[in-house]
């Protein structure tokens, strides 16, 4: 039972859930629901989307639900086709497969209203991975702003759950001071360390390479202030932002004479070539005002970059000074110290020894091994 998951409306919605889906197939069979609104089908149709390979069987149920002048009810016929669709989906499961032992939420909300409905019909025991930074209130959005309803069924599922997943020590302790007193256990995301591994490439210059959708949560503009005082200092250097395209960004660039001589933009590509370009750069850079455990850190890590990142969330749990730099959140000051050191020092950081031990972390067989221990 998933939240998120990638779909044809989006191919990265909750991808580092489906790596996690992937990684625990090595171990047993796995069969994947997620129910996904598509307000481009006609209203009340429906259509199933089904993909196999190996142990793992992905169900993508898209439909939409009929279109009224007020808002309210829209969402309450929508969230009734949801549940309507997520039932038949359910049934058709255990009719074809039988009861399932267990079953595994990722995001709580609202996939898990699902599976706290099959643990009371069939006493089906369920786990949860959480993944969602909204249980921190710096968070946009927040949990702590959603309606008095979300937070009471939030809560109900989180409590109902046998064991909670969460990727990182930091998130479970933010999901304590919603739930108090919820036992967790971590396992953190995975990595397809077949595409992102260590390759001595030979760099033309120095290039920090920045990944992420260019949204406020991750503070892109930060890293353009800090390479524009960090080229007055004289240094020579590249920035790759690699992520939704943002005009604004484009613009800010510009004024600071950075435009296409230091800062690069790329849209989005394709997984793999995400690889490339992490492989043909020397150090990674992420400036988020709030995280968990970003997947771009620990595929930067397999490749061998040390990471300068905000200290936030649970990135410290595998950032630290062997394999990169944490500054404050919104310090631009100490961005560019950073910056500054990683480029005096670069030859200090051994970018094979952080591949190994980010491979070792955090490769499918480790992380599939750690997810289905907790099914039993």
């Amino acid at each position: 039972m998933v939240s998120w998951y990638p779909n044809r409306l989006d191919n990265f919605d909750g991808d580092f859930i489906q790596r996690h889906a992937r990684a625990v197939a090595l171990y047993c069979k796995v069969h994947v629901i997620y129910v996904k609104k598509d307000e481009s089908m006609q209203p009340g149709t429906s259509l199933i989307v089904t993909a196999e390979s190996g142990n793992l069987t992905e169900e993508i149920i898209y439909y939409n639900s009929t279109a009224t002048p007020v808002k309210l009810l829209d969402k309450l016929l929508s969230y009734r086709s949801y549940k309507k669709y997520y039932a038949a989906a359910i049934h058709r499961y255990i009719e074809r497969s039988g009861i399932p032992p267990v079953v595994h939420v990722h995001v709580a909300m609202k996939a898990g209203l699902a599976a706290l409905w099959m643990k009371k019909k069939w006493s089906i025991p369920f786990i949860i991975t959480e993944h969602w930074t909204g249980y921190h209130k710096q968070s946009v959005p927040s949990l702590y702003n959603q309606g008095r309803v979300f937070k009471r069924l939030n809560k109900e599922v989180l409590k109902g759950a046998k064991t909670l997943l969460p990727v990182t020590k930091d998130l479970g302790r933010a999901i304590n001071l919603f739930a108090p007193h919820l036992p967790f256990r971590v396992v953190p995301n995975v990595v397809n360390t077949a595409l992102f591994k260590y390759e001595p490439v030979v760099k033309p210059a120095f290039r920090f390479i920045h990944i992420s959708y260019m949204n406020y949560q991750k503070n892109p503009g930060g890293i353009i202030t800090a390479a524009a005082k960090l080229k007055e200092m004289g240094y020579d250097f590249e920035v790759l932002m690699l992520g939704n395209d943002n005009e604004t960004l484009r613009a800010m660039a510009n004024e600071h004479a950075l435009l296409n001589s230091v800062i690069f933009f790329q849209q989005p590509v394709a997984y793999g070539k995400v690889a490339f370009h992490m492989q043909n750069a020397s150090a990674f850079l992420l400036f988020s005002r709030f995280e968990n455990l970003p997947c771009v850190i620990l595929e930067a890590l397999c490749c061998g970059l040390p990471v300068i990142s905000s200290n936030v969330g649970g990135i410290a749990e595998v950032v630290d000074k062997e394999n990169g730099i944490l500054v404050e959140s919104e310090n631009t000051e100490q961005l560019v110290a950073a910056m500054k050191f990683m480029i005096d020092n670069y030859h200090s950081f051994d970018k094979l020894k952080i591949s190994e031990r980010a491979t070792a972390a955090f490769n499918y067989n480790t992380v599939g091994e750690m997810i289905f221990e907790n099914y039993g």
